[in-house]
């Protein structure tokens, strides 16, 4: 990406379960508010509780390049109740899934910068989060999508690998608790494709079909969401094929139609986000100017 060119996210809510998404397309959007200039929310996750929606995101600015996990506080009307950091470290946070096991809140999410993964506990939800200390997992994961299913945690994942696999490759690991141990699969990477590989949000179990949707980067980062059915799931086997696609149709995604890498199940909703390229060389170039200057001078969190 040039300075020409920078990705700008923003987040929206669909008034439908995730199921009918997968399966109809999108027709309408609520889109949450825009962030300042050179900033976004990104990579969605919610839970729908006492009346309220919960929406957690990564909040990321390009002046430091540095993502922390948001909560967002919306009532059924859409009216935003409150907004808070909630999830801040030494290293860049995204996409922070919520997994929910007997009776506890966790959320999962990618911290591959930190060298390891790291799964926390609300203590006091939506606002406080601690480190699960007994949690291990054998790799570095980005994107890393859990859900239970026929007795076992599963986990499908892209390894923290450099360049083009970190947006080409598919991996799966199970357990037969959350906090482990994990084991990887044999088939490993079990799909190698930069069109249906790096997961993009909630694993849905409809009728016995599992649904994971995966982001298709052949043409840009996160160009369109692919659907992958996985259709063979066990500790020694796996097969999936793509059986739909979501793309961001202008008429519906407005100025944010370059792009979409998250689906998320909230319920009777659904959380999106959408990317837009943003054309401001001069801006741009200022930005990143501070940045190295804040780099090279030590002032920039975790270095």
């Amino acid at each position: 990406m040039s300075i020409y060119e920078t990705d700008i996210w923003r987040l929206g809510i669909i008034k439908a379960p995730m199921a009918e998404v997968v399966t109809k397309g999108v027709d309408h959007v609520h889109w949450l508010d825009e962030e300042p200039a050179f900033q976004f929310l990104a990579d969605p996750f919610g839970l729908c509780l006492d009346e309220k929606l919960y929406v957690f995101a990564e909040s990321y600015n390009y002046r430091d390049r540095h993502g922390r996990i948001e909560v967002l506080v919306y009532n059924k009307s859409m009216q935003l109740l409150d907004r808070a950091l909630v999830l801040e470290e030494a290293w860049h946070l995204s996409y922070p899934i919520l997994i929910e096991d007997k009776g506890n809140i966790y959320m999962l999410p990618e911290a591959f910068k930190s060298g390891k993964t790291t799964l926390y506990k609300a203590t006091l939800f939506p606002y406080q989060w601690q480190p699960v200390q007994e949690f291990s997992f054998p790799d570095i994961v980005i994107d890393p999508s859990v859900f239970f299913h026929n007795g076992l945690w599963w986990m499908f994942y892209t390894p923290a690998d450099s360049g083009y696999s970190r947006q080409s490759v598919l991996s799966v690991a199970y357990s037969e608790s959350l906090v482990g141990p994990w084991q990887l699969h044999p088939c490993n990477p079990v799909r190698i494709t930069p069109s249906s590989s790096r997961p993009g949000g909630s694993v849905l179990v409809i009728n016995g079909d599992i649904i994971l949707p995966t982001q298709d980067c052949t043409k840009t980062y996160g160009g369109s969401l692919s659907f992958l059915r996985i259709s063979k799931l066990t500790p020694d086997d796996f097969e999936a094929h793509v059986i739909n696609q979501l793309f961001p149709q202008a008429s519906i995604f407005q100025d944010y139609c370059q792009g979409v890498h998250t689906l998320s199940a909230m319920g009777e909703y659904t959380l999106i986000d959408a990317k837009k390229m943003a054309v401001s060389p001069i801006e741009r170039l200022k930005i990143d100017i501070g940045y190295h200057a804040k780099k090279k001078l030590g002032l920039l969190r975790g270095l």
